[in-house]
């Protein structure tokens, strides 16, 4: 896809699915919707798990350089 074929595209309001007045992803909500609730549970907590290693890393990080 060339930059101006990615421009052309960005001015489709619906090249990021189908979204309401607020500009929220509705696909997105469905898409947690269909999981069971044990699924979302474990893909929230493996989010915040790696969120959790991605501070350490950052602290690690600033430590090593200061």
């Amino acid at each position: 896809m060339t930059a101006e074929e990615y421009l052309k595209r960005m001015q489709d309001p619906h090249w990021y699915g189908e979204q309401d007045e607020n500009g929220i992803d509705l696909s997105l909500i469905r898409a947690i919707l269909e999981l069971t609730p044990t699924e979302r549970i474990r893909r929230s907590d493996k989010a915040r798990r790696d969120a959790l290693r991605l501070r350490e890393y950052g602290r690690l990080h600033r430590q090593e350089h200061t």
